[in-house]
């Protein structure tokens, strides 16, 4: 099982490489780099990173928000598709072995639209990965966050299903907002999950999970929550992780699962795992 956060904490305090014993300290062993402006990690980080994986620490990489693989301009997802090939090669030297990345917009909104955009993500996609060495690479596409970007639960399966090298990243918190507030118990939660496991049983089992509470508004989320936040209007901070922890525990999921909670990913992921162990 996996529990980590994404980036480097605000509350930690040090050297990045003294960030890894400090997670351990928290009964975390997972740690999601974030390549949001580039894939770019310096050669020091590099070898902190390959040292930290012996320690049992576990890798993934946020791939760049600028990729958009579902633009319906050409030269967009030739930029996109020439840096996903960047990120393989990166994660490959670093023994790295997921990719996160979002599918992207640029298209237009509506049922048509969004199959084109989402037909030509998987030609892309299974163009580049085709003409690269993927080693262990596997990719994952994020569930998105705004009802108007490309990565409802549907898309998601739809890409996984025709891309032999793309598995789930669901972001439980961008699906509750991006359906305007749906993860309201755990038995809905659970249908999700089953949803998925029902559609694409072969790679359910590398499922990847981003976990924390989210506010959202009429066109999805609007921010990423703080740990312990409750909602403008007082209500508990939803999705309920304890609702998520219980049906994965429910399902016998092994969990990969990485933080987002605003400034305090580290509560939130420790919370989790002591509620898995329980």
């Amino acid at each position: 099982m996996v529990f980590g956060v994404a980036g480097v904490p605000t509350n930690f305090k040090g050297k990045f490489k003294n960030l890894f014993e400090w997670l351990g300290e928290r009964n975390l062993n997972g740690y999601e780099i974030q390549c949001v402006y580039g894939f770019k990690i310096s050669e020091e980080n590099k070898r902190i990173i390959l040292e930290n994986q012996k320690n049992g620490f576990y890798f993934s990489i946020h791939a760049p928000y600028y990729i958009n693989l579902g633009s319906l301009n050409a030269q967009v997802v030739a930029r996109s598709k020439a840096n996903m090939k960047e990120g393989i090669e990166l994660a490959k030297s670093i023994n790295v072995t997921r990719i996160i990345f979002h599918p992207g917009g640029g298209h237009e909104n509506t049922e048509n639209g969004r199959k084109l955009a989402i037909k030509q993500l998987i030609e892309a996609v299974n163009e580049f990965t085709s003409e690269i060495d993927m080693g262990n690479v596997l990719l994952y596409p994020e569930i998105g966050g705004k009802t108007a970007s490309l990565g409802s639960l549907d898309e998601i399966i739809e890409i996984c299903k025709n891309c032999k090298y793309c598995y789930p990243c669901i972001d439980i918190a961008h699906l509750h907002a991006r359906e305007i507030g749906s993860l309201t118990s755990k038995e809905i939660i659970k249908s999700k999950l089953q949803k998925i496991k029902d559609a694409i049983p072969d790679k359910f089992e590398k499922i990847h999970f981003h976990a924390y509470t989210i506010n959202y508004g009429e066109k999805g989320e609007i921010k990423h929550l703080h740990f312990g936040d409750t909602m403008p209007d007082g209500s508990v901070g939803m999705p309920n992780l304890d609702d998520f922890i219980s049906v994965l525990k429910e399902m016998n999921v092994d969990p990969y699962i990485i933080s987002e909670a605003l400034d305090s990913q580290e509560l939130s992921a420790q919370y989790m795992h002591d509620l898995y162990i329980k």
